[in-house]
């Protein structure tokens, strides 16, 4: 397209302003009502962009309010041999956020609230509709002529619930932007824009996004599984809080909706933090519940073995052995007669010698929990101390000396390939956190690739390096 075509015999194009991933933005003349316009443009060799493009129109059009850009137009026009499909919209006399940072580098900290404050109103409002832009960043954000915040381009946006008109392996979005769903695939909510809004944010007040590398995959990795760098003293801690809020990696934990973000944005500038209101006392009506479950499952618990006594006393056969039936019957009427607070004290020593989840065990045994066993377990252990044990473990992992070939240990955990290795009498392997985005996300501390490569001829001295993937949110080393 060229400056003076005109469109429909009504848009003359004067000049392009901006330029998209889908499309071009000339200014041009509605020579009907005699007004400027903005034309928004298709590029040419898009495909299935032409239905996506349809549907910003209609998006668009559906929006209403102070923060978006006003739809009059959407048609489609032959140029030559193809068509041309375009979208007339409000002309908005301003500058991108995206043009505005490249000018002034970094905003003030109140400034910053006060535009992110607007965008979150206004994607509130669109996510209402069930409308996820997914593409926020601050090239889509419009700062007009009355300092008034515009959000703009939702050609790639998702009306959630509806299928998609994009396969379901394509990410579409900017990279130092994108949310960690939207690189995972996983189902997209206005929580995604949350997020983004988040990183623009963060652009705002510090000059750069979150995670600025030059690899586009170190930025994706670092999206999944990194935390971004502590915003500059400089920026007041309440607004500190709203952005590190927004950057949560986990949907859930992110603001609850565009406008409690908004809320919070205005909230901070005023040196006060943004306090959700509490669930419906939620937590306050578990504990009592959970604690007299505690309280009924130790009553039960002695309620049987008193009957398991009284059995082995009656016929004869105790399981506690010969002789030791009255002395075990003893022992458990005492035990009942303590009443409901010996039950809770006993239910609670049984509840904390048994770890809740994988890494607290793995905690219980890196402190000698569970190698200290229980009984005469342990004191056999101390006993065995002297007799040679301690020479049998080092004679067991000497470095063997001379080559071999090099086995492989991808999919172990670091740990286990460490211990597998140094077995075989290998005594240099290190651990090395590699950027992998694999589908599916490998557990935390598998070892993805190995260097040198299986199979290769190597010393048994030689350094044995094993890359492996990181979920940080898991909180524990996978390192030595």
């Amino acid at each position: 397209m060229d400056s003076g075509t005109l469109l429909s015999g009504r848009y003359r194009l004067d000049r392009p302003i901006d330029s998209g991933a889908m499309g071009a933005v000339w200014r041009a003349r509605d020579e009907r009502l005699d007004r400027d316009v903005a034309v928004k443009i298709l590029l040419p060799g898009l495909d299935g962009a032409g239905e996506r493009f349809e549907r910003e129109a209609k998006t668009l059009a559906s929006l209403k309010g102070p923060n978006y850009v006003e739809v009059y137009d959407f048609g489609e026009e032959l140029d030559g041999d193809r068509t041309v499909h375009y979208l007339v919209m409000e002309l908005v006399e301003g500058v991108s956020l995206a043009r505005l940072l490249a000018r002034e580098e970094r905003l003030d900290p109140d400034r910053t609230m006060r535009i992110i404050a607007e965008a979150a109103d206004a994607l509130g409002a669109a996510h209402r509709r069930r409308i996820v832009h997914r593409d926020v960043k601050p090239a889509n954000l419009l700062i007009d002529a009355d300092d008034r915040v515009r959000v703009v381009d939702f050609g790639i946006s998702l009306l959630v619930g509806r299928s998609r008109l994009t396969d379901s392996k394509e990410v579409l979005g900017t990279v130092p932007y994108v949310s960690p769903e939207r690189l995972r695939n996983q189902d997209v909510t206005g929580k995604s824009d949350l997020y983004s809004l988040g990183a623009v944010a963060y652009e705002c007040l510090t000059g750069t996004p979150p995670f600025p590398a030059q690899d586009p995959m170190a930025v994706i990795h670092s999206h999944l599984y990194e935390e971004p760098p502590a915003l500059p003293d400089t920026v007041p801690p309440q607004v500190a809080s709203v952005v590190s809020r927004s950057l949560r990696k986990s949907p859930d934990e992110r603001w609850e909706s565009g406008e409690a973000l908004a809320e919070a944005c205005r909230l901070a500038t005023t040196g006060e933090i943004y306090v959700p209101p509490p669930a419906p006392e939620a937590a306050p009506v578990r504990r009592p519940w959970r604690r007299l479950a505690l309280v009924a499952t130790a009553v039960a618990a002695v309620a049987a073995l008193t009957a398991v006594a009284l059995w082995g006393t009656w016929a004869g056969d105790s399981p506690f052995g010969p002789g030791a039936g009255d002395a075990e019957q003893s022992t458990v009427e005492a035990a009942a007669g303590e009443g409901e607070s010996a039950a809770v004290e006993s239910s609670a020593a049984a509840t904390a010698s048994a770890p809740e989840s994988p890494a607290e065990e793995s905690e219980s045994a890196a402190e000698g929990g569970a190698g200290d066993g229980s009984g005469d377990g342990g004191s056999e252990g101390d006993s065995q101390e002297g007799d040679g044990g301690e020479a049998e473990t080092e004679e067991a992992t000497e470095p063997k000396s001379g080559t071999t070939e090099l086995p492989s240990v991808t999919g172990m955990t670091t740990f286990e390939a460490r211990d597998f290795l140094e077995g075989e009498g290998f005594g240099n392997v290190v651990a090395d956190v590699g950027y992998y985005v694999i589908s599916p996300e490998p557990a935390h501390c598998t070892v993805v690739q190995q260097f040198p490569s299986s199979g290769s001829t190597v010393d048994y001295a030689d350094q044995v390096t094993l890359s492996y993937h990181s979920r940080n949110a898991e909180g524990t080393t996978c390192e030595w």
